[in-house]
C-alpha cells in the first residue's frame, strides 16, 4: 500500500500527466474542424497563461516554504520564486480548455489541478497563494484564449459574408 507521503509526492510531481492525457483523449474524439479549433484555443491559452505567470512572478516574489519557512520539502526542488505555481497554472489552463469540449471532464480536471496544487503545498514546495494564483492565471489564460477564438470566428464570419456579397 502506498503511504500518504508517497501519494503526495506522486500527485505533486506526476499528476500533471492526467490533464495532458485527458486533453489527448478529447482531441482524438473531435472531428477535424474542432481539432483545429482546440489546438488554436489551447495554444493561445497556454501562451497567455505563460505571459500572465511571468508577469505575476515579476510583480510578486514568494520564496518557497523550504527557503522562507524552514519547511523540509518532500522532494528536491529549486529555490526559485514559487509564485505562481506552474503546475497549477498549466493544469488549470488545460482544464478550462477541455471544459469547452467536454464540460464534465473539464470540471474533473479543474479538481485535479487543485489537487496537484494542494499536494505541492503539502510537499513543502509552494504556499497556498502560489496555487491560488496559478489556478486563476490558468483560468484567465483560457479565458483570453476563448476571447481570441470568438474574435477570430467573428472576423471569419464577416469576411465570408463580404466575400459572398462580392464586395
Amino acid at each position: 500500500m502506498v503511504g500518504m507521503h508517497t501519494m503526495i509526492i506522486l500527485i505533486a510531481k506526476y499528476a500533471v500527466v492526467v490533464p495532458v492525457g485527458v486533453l489527448v483523449y478529447v482531441f482524438a474524439r473531435l472531428d477535424k474542424r474542432r481539432r483545429i479549433e482546440l489546438v488554436v484555443f489551447l495554444g493561445v491559452s497556454v501562451v497567455m497563461a505563460a505571459v500572465l505567470a511571468k508577469l505575476a512572478a515579476a510583480l510578486h516574489q514568494d520564496p518557497r516554504p523550504f527557503v522562507r519557512d524552514g519547511v523540509r520539502p518532500y522532494f528536491v526542488h529549486g529555490a526559485d520564486n514559487g509564485f505562481p505555481s506552474d503546475h497549477t497554472t498549466y493544469s488549470a489552463a488545460i482544464a478550462f480548455v477541455v471544459l469547452r469540449y467536454r464540460w464534465q471532464l473539464g470540471l474533473a480536471l479543474a479538481a485535479v489541478s487543485l489537487a496537484i496544487g494542494t499536494a505541492r503545498v503539502a510537499a513543502g514546495v509552494h504556499h497556498g497563494q502560489d496555487v491560488a494564483a496559478g489556478f486563476v492565471i490558468g483560468a484567465a489564460g483560457a479565458g483570453l484564449g476563448f476571447a481570441a477564438l470568438k474574435a477570430a470566428a467573428v472576423y471569419r464570419s464577416r469576411h465570408e459574408r463580404t466575400a459572398a456579397s462580392g464586395k
